[in-house]
């Protein structure tokens, strides 16, 4: 949504707030006074200006406002020294209809001080990537504690798979002289698998802390 800010120095900036918002309170019904001021005789533009005036919702205190219109939103805010006016709009051309119309007040109420309104475009605040795919995936902030879980599961099944064949291999070396050949095939058969599974534990545990 395309959001422009402008603030304007001045000593009587709740002054200023309060008549912008007592203004659009009137609810058009100031328009048919000065159909030239507003829209240079433009009748048609002035049916339209009044018909959203008068959609107009308006909540005001001293030292902040809001105004409500069909074609968006103007936020007014009084601090010392400083009148904060800011407009937002569905598309840039009610943006345009909103900066025009504020403009022309606040420069119109304040022509004795010499007010001017220049806009500037509110940056609007950008998710990060990381926050976009964390968003965009359910759960996604709990990626690497799973990752981390399903190496710990590993390293725990590689530690049991080699107690258990280093438990076989102490059978076989308490009982060489009855198994003869055969034990020593298994055996090395045994320490073949030890070496290849701790092997495996060992590269899927750096590749795990390198993520």
């Amino acid at each position: 949504m395309p959001t422009v800010e402008a603030r304007v120095e001045t000593e009587r900036p709740s002054r200023y707030l309060v008549q912008l918002c007592e203004h659009f309170s009137d609810k058009g019904r100031h328009l048919g006074h000065r159909p030239r001021a507003h829209l240079s005789g433009d009748a048609r533009a002035l049916h339209d200006m009044r018909a959203v005036a008068e959609q107009a919702q308006v909540e005001w205190t001293d030292a902040e406002g809001d105004v409500s219109l069909p074609w968006g939103r103007i936020t007014l805010r009084a601090a010392p020294g400083l009148l904060t006016l800011g407009v937002e709009a569905a598309d840039e051309e009610d943006l345009r209809r909103l900066q025009d119309l504020v403009t022309g007040h606040i420069e119109r109420f304040g022509r004795r001080d010499g007010l001017q309104v220049n806009w500037e475009r509110r940056e609007t605040s950008a998710a990060s990537p990381e926050a976009v795919v964390t968003a965009g995936a359910p759960g996604g902030g709990d990626a690497p504690r799973r990752s981390r879980l399903r190496v710990m599961g590993l390293v725990v099944v590689v530690a049991l798979v080699l107690a258990v064949h280093l438990r076989v291999g102490g059978v076989l070396l308490a009982n060489w002289q009855w198994t003869g050949w055969a034990a020593g095939g298994v055996l090395l058969v045994v320490l073949v698998k030890v070496a290849a599974l701790g092997g495996f534990a060992l590269r899927r545990g750096r590749a795990a802390k390198s993520r």
